[in-house]
């Protein structure tokens, strides 16, 4: 019997288009999967430095295969979304983590462990910050790599020293000498937000590292506060003392503060990275204005607070790995420096734009020494708005030091007892 022609063709036909689809789906299989990688950074961040140096596209074409989307939040509600999408289980694969945070979030299970992928990456830490790296991590293991820390210098302006006949301020005695004679000319000694909660710790309260002494340490395993010390009684003297001489507005803003200086009518400022870009530009002749370490306080010792940013990657991240190859690109000094809205952590980014500039000299100096103002523990923020009531009375003179250090210190010591 002879087999119909038709019956042929279609026969060819289909197995035609059989070997055509399996070469398709040979074709399909063999390409590269796309792996996306999710990240939350605060919107600062995003607008300032991951768009204007085009940082996706840039990942993008060093690292084919990965889709990099930025996700960006306001500061108010970074942490929120943070445990938002944890308790959703929807994790960010990277996640740009407040200093402060780091401890709630391990405490929280939000955090994955990094200690692999250091140990078999190519980030060296080597050469960052030691407090920046240290504050990463929770009982040994890290959790969470610096990129953008940042610290306090100080600042003075040059020309009303001329006029008070006096020398750059080396000590925290030489800081009151100048505070007074600049007063009595008519000028403020310094000024800042007395009614921020953070002004007892990283503002004029950043001066109490320079007591040699913080708002509470860990001793013997005890989270265990320090404000009722001969250290910290000396440094609330000299912050009562150096209140006299500033603006008596509690509401002042850090904005007006800065302005003010620029202007003139301020004799010091504690200054951060920030206002390189932010003030310098008011001042209308930037030969008035000059920098400083810290002073050095009766101890001799020079302290800095410390504050910025890491990056972590999810517990619950569903691609790890690949968030991991987005931290060694963010981590390479050219790149850390392009993503840094403070400093760099890494003392070799220093050696880049915008960083590679003399304005930051004296941050790449200080920042070796600088320190977080104490253990960032889970209940910090509680800590800080505890005393920043003890803190602020003693300052406008409602309480005594001595009634302060030693309310502050049963306060803060109630707070720390619910962890310890």
């Amino acid at each position: 019997m002879r087999t119909p022609v038709k019956i042929i063709v279609s026969t060819l036909l289909i197995l035609s288009m059989c070997f055509t689809i399996s070469a398709q789906g040979a074709q399909e299989a063999a390409k590269p999967q796309i792996k996306t990688i999710r990240a939350l950074v605060w919107s600062s961040t995003y607008d300032q430095v991951v768009v204007p140096n085009n940082i996706e596209a840039d990942f993008e074409a060093m690292n084919p295969g990965y889709d990099l989307q930025f996700e960006r939040i306001d500061y108010d509600n970074l942490d929120k979304q943070i445990l938002l999408a944890h308790a959703t289980g929807n994790d960010y694969d990277i996640i740009q983590v407040n200093h402060s945070s780091i401890s709630q979030f391990v405490a929280g299970g939000v955090l994955a462990p990094l200690d692999s992928y250091v140990k078999s990456g190519n980030i060296d830490l080597s050469t960052y910050s030691p407090a920046a790296v240290d504050v990463g991590k929770v009982k040994g293991v890290s959790y969470a790599i610096p990129f953008d820390p940042d610290c306090r210098i100080l600042a003075y302006n040059v020309k009303i020293l001329k006029e008070l006949g006096m020398e750059s301020p080396k000590t925290t005695d030489d800081m009151l000498k100048i505070a007074k004679a600049a007063y009595e000319k008519g000028y403020y000694a310094m000024a800042g937000q007395l009614s921020k909660i953070m002004f007892c710790i990283y503002d004029l309260g950043g001066f109490l590292l320079c007591f040699d002494t913080h708002v509470y340490e860990e001793i013997d395993g005890k989270y265990v506060a320090q404000l009722n010390t001969p250290e910290a009684k000396a440094y609330m003297n000299w912050a009562v003392e150096m209140y006299k001489y500033m603006p008596k507005d509690t509401n002042i803003d850090d904005t007006l503060a800065r302005s003010m200086f620029a202007q003139g009518k301020v004799a010091m400022m504690w200054w951060t990275p920030s206002q390189i870009k932010s003030v310098i530009p008011k001042f209308p002749n930037r030969s008035d204005l000059e920098f400083s370490v810290m002073p050095v306080g009766p101890t001799g010792k020079n302290g800095s607070a410390m504050g910025g940013y890491h990056w972590g990657i999810g517990a619950g991240s569903k691609a790890k790995d690949a968030a991991w190859v987005f931290m060694e690109y963010a981590n390479k000094p050219e790149k850390q420096a392009l993503l840094a809205r403070g400093l760099p952590a890494d003392t070799k980014a220093f050696d880049y734009p915008p960083f590679n500039i003399p304005d930051y000299n004296m941050f790449r100096a200080q920042l070796e020494t600088s320190e977080y103002p104490c253990p960032l523990t889970s209940v910090f923020p509680k800590v800080a708005e505890t005393w920043h009531r003890r803190f602020s009375e003693a300052l406008l003179g409602v309480i005594s030091v001595e009634e302060a250090c030693k309310k502050g210190q049963e306060e803060v010591q109630a707070v720390l007892d619910t962890i310890n």
